[in-house]
């Protein structure tokens, strides 16, 4: 007679513990990102400023270019 196959080695119980170290890795994975993210934040970009003479942005140049004055 066949002996049975012991509880700990049935393919159910192996999915079980597959599934279990999938989570507990995620878990992992995820501890690890909120710390990162905790001890280095994102750098934000710097402010444009706005200057006070071109307060729309600076003008594009025009496409007519200046003459040159001949003596």
């Amino acid at each position: 007679m066949v002996d049975p196959i012991p509880p700990h080695l049935s393919p159910e119980h192996l999915e079980r513990l597959e599934r279990l170290e999938r989570l507990e890795r995620l878990e992992q994975l995820a501890d690890a990102i909120r710390l990162r993210a905790a001890l280095y934040p994102l750098a934000k970009p710097p402010v444009r400023r706005r200057s006070r003479q071109y307060p729309g942005g600076r003008p594009w140049r025009s496409a007519r270019r200046r003459r040159r004055h001949e003596k």
